[in-house]
């Protein structure tokens, strides 16, 4: 939000406004911002514009005040009552030169309005969400808690033919067929685990799929209001949400509502069921759930990216809204009540939900889900998976979060394993990697800044370990980043300990239990990131700023009024030494205290200096 402008005394070399208490605040229906450059720098006219009506605003701003190095100043506006997000930016008239400050910086010129700031006036995401660090369970695969309810081998069939298969736990992932190889992982697995996964400072679970299903990863659901038999059904689901609130801790089931198993009754493609489904019977009081393009073809069907395994619903038929969205009866409110009392979802494949054979009316089919959790619970999350762009899901209307992907995987992928989301060679300097972090902050408020989900992998790609060749120096980097970025954190299971995998389904193997197997310093790392991050405000709720992001040293801020974190990531084996400006954070600095890894800065001359291979943390105050 600062950026070097025209430096020509006496007008501002940059200026400073943030999403900060100190910055901006509602008041009686109003928004009172404020503004702070040099003491010694001068405007000849200095604007608040706005957009009340659609159309442009200018509203004179008056200094408030001075103290030894900054003057500020301040304007207000009055929030309008019928939208959700207000947008503003600051006008300078510097002799000839006008001088526009907007969430990107500082430009000669009015700004689009996605690039204004933003204050969003409702809808916020929940207050909590900021505060957590996630910990993603691909539950088949995390720990077997009860034998007697493993899948045996041809117990039943998938997609029709491939019989089900019993493997030992921790055998190797089968190239072939693995969504019918069953290691036996459970939940009440992962009731067991969960002082483990405390005792990393992890304080959300988010549970891959637990509905009944054929399948090992479950994203074809057959059953959305039973926790699958295997699993240990909804008892266990129960025991298990039971005890996570009882520890303070938050949990979060997936949601596939985009598309059914084959096997689903509605579809039942292999007439398994009592009553004919839509795949066999054209007059199937279920047929319309599913859109088929020739009514004589009952292999027509729409399904997941040509997947026969997932046919898609047709969300444009009323009955299949109710049945997920209804307030008293539908699957959404069900598990967000108790005795599960889930605290939110993620919706899997969420973009690509809508009526008919495709997305149509994805935005009125997401706002009325969001309404149907938010109506249950309005402290619940709505997160959305998107591996792209999301930022037209995020407006305060549809999702609290997005998995960010855009916004951090693939940027972080980018930098530091030189491959992008296909796996193919994208080697950018640290320029780039900023300039792509930036494009996609600047697209959502703040408050979704701080509800993106962010994460270095999932069960979708490969671990991260694997990308950078084992090589830890790199993945220590990594997790820095993963826990000092504005965002949620998501650690993806065994990630910690050093598991590795290259993509579906390599990436889901067993969780090794055998202590003497972890890689020790790794967990221990992502131990210490984490502990930086609960007891640091400034990384939680904090706002950001780039300090310095050149070749291969990229250096950041987080901050809050009384705080500021910097975090140095430096890719390359040789040292560096830069002079920061510092000017972001309005506090004057008198200490400078390295809390992880080897970098200093030198507060006379503002001067850091960072080791090779360095990923650094320090806390200036």
């Amino acid at each position: 939000m600062v950026a070097a402008a025209y430096p020509t005394p006496p007008y501002p070399h940059n200026m400073h406004h943030y999403p900060l208490p100190e910055y901006r605040h509602s008041t009686d229906g109003q928004l009172v911002v404020r503004l702070r450059f040099a003491k010694d720098a001068v405007v000849d006219q200095l604007w608040l514009r706005t957009e009340p009506d659609n159309e442009e605003q200018l509203t004179a701003m008056r200094q408030e005040g001075a103290d030894e190095h900054w003057q500020w100043w301040t304007a207000q506006m009055p929030l309008s009552d019928h939208e959700l997000t207000f947008f503003y930016c600051f006008k300078a008239i510097c002799g000839d030169r006008q001088l526009w400050l907007d969430a990107t910086g500082m430009n000669p010129r009015a700004p689009k309005r996605e690039h204004q700031f933003r204050w969003l006036i409702a809808n916020h995401p929940p207050q909590w969400l900021r505060h957590q660090v996630f910990y993603q369970v691909f539950p088949e695969r995390f720990r077997n808690g009860d034998p007697q309810l493993n899948v045996q081998s041809n117990a039943y069939l998938y997609h029709g033919e491939v019989a089900s298969r019993a493997m030992s736990w921790g055998e190797a992932i089968l190239a072939e067929g693995d969504q019918a190889a069953f290691y036996g992982g459970d939940l009440i697995g992962v009731q067991q685990g969960i002082d483990y996964i405390q005792q990393l400072g992890v304080t959300a679970i988010y549970l891959n799929p637990v509905f009944s299903s054929p399948s090992s990863h479950k994203y074809d659901t057959e059953d959305y209001f039973n926790v699958d038999r295997h699993f240990g059904g909804n008892a266990a689901l129960a025991d298990l949400c039971q005890q996570i609130h009882q520890r303070q801790m938050k949990i979060v089931l997936d949601a596939v509502f985009n598309h059914t198993s084959e096997s689903h009754p509605w579809f039942d493609r292999w007439q398994q069921h009592d009553s004919a489904g839509a795949y066999a019977s054209p007059n199937a009081a279920t047929r319309d759930y599913y859109y088929f393009y020739d009514p004589a073809n009952a292999d027509s069907y729409h399904c997941w990216k040509g997947a026969k395994t997932l046919p898609t619903l047709d969300w444009s038929n009323p009955q299949v809204q109710d049945y997920f969205c209804n307030p008293q009866s539908g699957v959404i409110q069900h598990w967000l009540q108790p005795p599960y009392c889930i605290d939110g979802w993620r919706l899997d494949v969420i973009h690509m939900l809508g009526d008919g054979p495709g997305a149509k009316n994805n935005a009125a089919r997401m706002r009325q889900i969001r309404q149907a959790v938010k109506q249950t619970n309005s402290e619940a999350m709505v997160l959305g998976e998107h591996f792209f762009e999301a930022s037209r899901w995020l407006q305060g209307d549809q999702e609290d979060g997005a998995m960010n992907y855009f916004g951090f995987a693939t940027p972080v992928r980018a930098f530091l394993a030189h491959q992008d989301v296909a796996y193919q060679p994208c080697r950018i300097r640290a320029e780039d990697f900023d300039d792509w972090l930036a494009e996609a902050r600047h697209g959502i408020a703040f408050e979704h800044q701080l509800a993106q989900f962010n994460l270095l992998g999932s069960h979708d790609t490969a671990r991260f370990f694997t990308l950078v060749n084992e090589h830890l120096p790199t993945m220590k980097q990594a997790v820095l980043l993963l826990m000092s970025y504005i965002g949620v954190p998501s650690i993806y299971y065994g990630d910690e300990i050093g598991l590795t995998g290259h993509n579906d389904p390599y990436c889901r193997t067993c969780f090794n239990w055998d202590e003497t197997s972890w890689h020790q310093e790794l967990k221990h790392w992502y131990q210490q990131t984490i502990a930086l991050r609960q007891q640091y405000s400034a990384l939680q709720c904090g706002t950001y700023a780039t300090l310095y992001a050149k070749a291969d040293l990229f250096v950041f801020a987080r901050f809050i009024a009384k705080q500021m974190l910097i975090v140095a990531i430096n890719r390359s084996d040789e040292q560096q030494a830069i002079e920061l400006d510092l000017s972001c954070w309005s506090t004057p600095i008198s200490n400078a205290q390295t809390l992880l890894g080897q970098a200093q800065l030198t507060l006379s001359t503002q001067q850091l200096s960072v080791h090779g291979y360095e990923a650094s943390v320090i806390l200036c105050q």
